[in-house]
Formats: C-alpha cells, sequence, structure tokens
C-alpha cells in the first residue's frame, strides 16, 4: 500500500513537471509571436509598413482582422478561467499578463490597418475609377470592423478590472492600454463618419442615385434607391456634429430611412429655404449612415 502512495505520488509530480513545462513553451511561444507584433505596430505607427493599395490585399487584411479578433475572444475566456484559478501562483500570472498584452498589441495592430485603409480609400478610388460600387463596400466593411474593435477594447478593459480584482498586478499592461486612445480616436472618427446628398428628384435621378426600382448600397433594399448609385456624389459629414442641416428648397423629404421621432422639417418657402433639425442623432443614424434628401423647388 505505501508503495503505491509513492507510485501515485510520483505520477502526480511528472504530471504536474510535465504540465509546467507545456506551459513554459507556450510562453516561449507567446513572447516571440508577442516581439514579432510590436515590431509591426511601431512600423505602422511610424507609416514605415508596407501596405498595398488594393482592393484584393485590403480585404485580406480585413480578414486578418476577423482572425486576430476571433483570437481575442478565445482568449477572453482563457483569462476569465486562468485568473479564478491564480491563486498566486507565478506561474499562471505571467501567463495572464502574456495573453493580456497579447491581446493588446493584436488590437493595436487591427487599429493601425483600419485607420490605413480608411485614409487611403482615396487612393484606391483614384487608381481604380471603375470600382466605386466594390471599394464603397469595402469601406462599409472597414466601418463596421472598427464598430467591433472598438466594443473589444472595452472588453478588454473590463478583463483589466477583473484580474485586478483578482489580485494580479497589471501596471505596465494599464499604460499601454492608454496609450492606445488616441487609436480609438481615429477609429472613432471612421465610424462617426456619414454621407450626405441633397438634390431635386431629377438630378438625383441623373445622378443615379435613385430610381423607381431596386436598393441603395450599404442600406440593404429601399424602393427608390438605385444599387448600383455611384458614391462620389456623396459627401462625407461628421455625424456627432450634425445637429442641422440647410437647404435650398420650398420643401424636402428623406430617401434614407431614418425615424420619424428622430428628425424635424422646419420650411421657410418666402425664402425657399429648408432647415432639416436631427434630435436624436442616435436614433436617426441606427439604420444607416447615409442621408439622401430630395428638395422640392
Amino acid at each position: 500500500m505505501h508503495s503505491k502512495i509513492i507510485t501515485y505520488s510520483l505520477i502526480l509530480t511528472l504530471l504536474v513537471a510535465s504540465c509546467s513545462v507545456g506551459v513554459q513553451k507556450e510562453n516561449l511561444a507567446l513572447k516571440a509571436e508577442l516581439e514579432s507584433l510590436k515590431q509591426e505596430n511601431e512600423m505602422l505607427a511610424a507609416g514605415a509598413f508596407n501596405m498595398a493599395h488594393s482592393i484584393e490585399h485590403y480585404h485580406e487584411t480585413l480578414q486578418q482582422i476577423n482572425t486576430q479578433l476571433a483570437v481575442i475572444d478565445e482568449k477572453k475566456e482563457l483569462i476569465k478561467s486562468k485568473s479564478a484559478e491564480f491563486k498566486n501562483d507565478a506561474q499562471v500570472e505571467e501567463e495572464i499578463k502574456l495573453h493580456l498584452e497579447h491581446m493588446h498589441e493584436m488590437t493595436e495592430n487591427s487599429k493601425h490597418k483600419i485607420a490605413h485603409m480608411s485614409r487611403n480609400m482615396d487612393m484606391l478610388r483614384r487608381d481604380d475609377i471603375d470600382s466605386h460600387q466594390k471599394i464603397h463596400e469595402l469601406e462599409n466593411e472597414v466601418h463596421d470592423l472598427a464598430k467591433v474593435i472598438v466594443i473589444r477594447d472595452q472588453e478588454i478593459n473590463n478583463l483589466h478590472n477583473m484580474v485586478i480584482g483578482e489580485g494580479i498586478t497589471i501596471t505596465a499592461l494599464a499604460d499601454a492600454y492608454n496609450e492606445q486612445v488616441a487609436y480609438s480616436d481615429v477609429l472613432l472618427e471612421i465610424i462617426n463618419t456619414g454621407f450626405f446628398v441633397a438634390a431635386t428628384e431629377k438630378e438625383l435621378k441623373e445622378m443615379g442615385i435613385i430610381d423607381m426600382e431596386g436598393g441603395f448600397i450599404g442600406i440593404g433594399r429601399v424602393k427608390s434607391l438605385n444599387a448600383h448609385a455611384p458614391v462620389q456624389f456623396l459627401t462625407p459629414i461628421d455625424i456627432r456634429d450634425t445637429d442641422l442641416i440647410e437647404l435650398t428648397g420650398k420643401r424636402a423629404e428623406l430617401i434614407t430611412p431614418h425615424p420619424m421621432e428622430s428628425y424635424e422639417f422646419t420650411f421657410e418657402k418666402d425664402k425657399e429655404q429648408v432647415f432639416l433639425g436631427i434630435a436624436n442623432k442616435l436614433k436617426f443614424w441606427q439604420e444607416t449612415n447615409y442621408l439622401v434628401v430630395e428638395i422640392m423647388n
């Protein structure tokens, strides 16, 4: 019986040692990946990282970002699990810190690439003047991913608070997180960009913005909007600062879908002026970040 206890103890010791060696190897591999990501992020921040300007390459980059976001989601659950079994274990603490740092670097990498693509959309349009539709769809994908990354940022911050609550010191990582605020601001600029055009029905038809059938790019199928509308007629606006839009005409109505309770038209027929007041920006832009207004003279 005594020999059996010794055997079980030996097996347990060997298993623990084996697990420890496995974790160490994983941590070493993670450190190598972290170092590579840090170098790439430094190059991206300095504008020294070479990214090809093509629709195909941008799609590949978006796929890379989606993969990074999937890894971040996995790591969130891993960190929650590891934090629960922390119990002042130095090795577990190091593992948690490494995974948090890896999440930071992946998020920063995604932010840089989203910002780079957004800044260079006009270059794509100049280089490929016949691909307005594809580029606009690409721009929408960039916009949507920027939203997801901002949400992940908050989730990582919540993880920080949870890990700190378990007694793990992550001051250095918190400082690194704070340094990324500027990149988050860039993403917010992307998210809060709307596209606006106002014209008569005749002019909107001539631009190719509306027809009697079809839909409108970016917002699903809407009866009176053209699915292949040329986006070069749309003016970018910051939806955070857009409370009132002044138009010339006797009357006006919205072509794009916006909740009626979120806006109000005011008409001054004598001066042929129309004012579109946006009372609730959150509701007004919740379905689409496009605004198409038909003016009646």
